[in-house]
């Protein structure tokens, strides 16, 4: 936890910010001085996930969702822009969010990171021409900045969220195991939405819900917040080694409900321990066999009071007889 927050007052004013947002642009400020940034087409950006705004701030919200609607809020008040990959938000500051750090003369309280991302020039006293072993840094100054306002000294927001083929960790050819586990192992295509991290909660049952939804509709998914969100919960109660197995078989049902849905994960959530069940005996319950095994249970049902009634006949045929 962040335990000292600064809020430029005149600025949060100036820019119609109200007191939470005017709270998460003064963390936001200072995070590229300790946060991982990423290279992306548009330019250097930062890592900042909705669960680190949460952790760091929890007299703002406990929410994921509200985190990002203020980030959008301050994306709208011209504060930052915003990017994201297939499971991480992405920031960076804009000109104009530049003006919290001043003075009235314009110059900055506080230097800002550079806009390459935090990297500096090599100094004289670096790789280059590197000092003796025990030699003391320079006066006042620290082998590693940081923010002398927050706790995150020497964090990177360690994370598995990762790009796949960013710089520092090369692309990798995924596989997964669709439905069973003596099923053909198959390569995920590149264009695959969502996660694309081996180590992330949600990789294997979406990956499996996708490719078999694709099988069936020869399309991908939709993959968003709320998607990631539900197969979480869907992990959650199912369990890591079965959700994804579960995933794949909801695809084979031919329900009509829930062909009409085209398979949301609305309905897998709903019923998840139902079509667990299904899984697991190999049998596809839709309408029809439902129906089918009401009859099933009713004629046994018949059947057996039938037969009560006539041995209770009998019973009471034998005992008039020796009356």
């Amino acid at each position: 936890m962040q335990f000292t927050v600064t809020i430029n007052q005149v600025k949060a004013l100036e820019w119609g910010l109200n007191s939470q947002q005017a709270l998460l642009f003064a963390f936001v400020y200072g995070c590229p001085s300790w946060t991982k940034p990423i290279k992306t087409d548009d330019g250097i950006f930062f890592a900042l996930s909705k669960a680190k705004i949460i952790e760091e701030l929890p007299l703002l919200t406990d929410k994921p969702d509200t985190a990002y609607r203020m980030l959008k809020a301050l994306e709208e008040a011209g504060l930052i822009e915003l990017s994201s990959t297939s499971n991480i938000t992405l920031f960076r500051l804009t000109e104009k969010a530049i003006e919290w750090n001043q003075k009235l003369d314009g110059s900055e309280k506080y230097p800002t990171p550079p806009k390459n991302g935090g990297q500096k020039k090599i100094r004289s006293t670096s790789e280059k021409n590197p000092i003796k072993v025990g030699e003391k840094s320079e006066s006042g100054s620290e082998k590693s900045p940081t923010n002398q306002d927050t706790n995150h000294q020497g964090t990177n927001q360690d994370t598995s969220q990762d790009l796949q083929g960013s710089p520092d960790k090369p692309a990798r050819n995924l596989v997964l195991v669709v439905d069973r586990t003596d099923a053909p192992r198959v390569e995920i295509p590149a264009d695959m939405p969502g996660p694309k991290d081996q180590s992330c909660k949600t990789f294997k049952v979406w990956a499996n819900y996708a490719m078999a939804y694709r099988k069936r509709y020869s399309t991908w998914p939709v993959w968003n917040a709320k998607v990631g969100g539900q197969l979480g919960q869907l992990v959650d109660r199912l369990g890591a080694d079965v959700a994804h197995h579960v995933a794949a078989h909801f695809l084979k049902t031919s329900d009509a409900a829930v062909l009409r849905k085209c398979h949301s994960l609305n309905e897998l959530l709903a019923n998840a321990e139902s079509y667990h069940t299904q899984w697991v005996t190999g049998q596809r319950i839709n309408g029809t066999t439902a129906r089918q095994m009401e009859r099933t249970e009713a004629n046994v049902s018949a059947a057996e009071q039938a037969a009560q009634m006539v041995l209770a006949k009998r019973k009471a045929g034998e005992r008039n007889e020796y009356i």
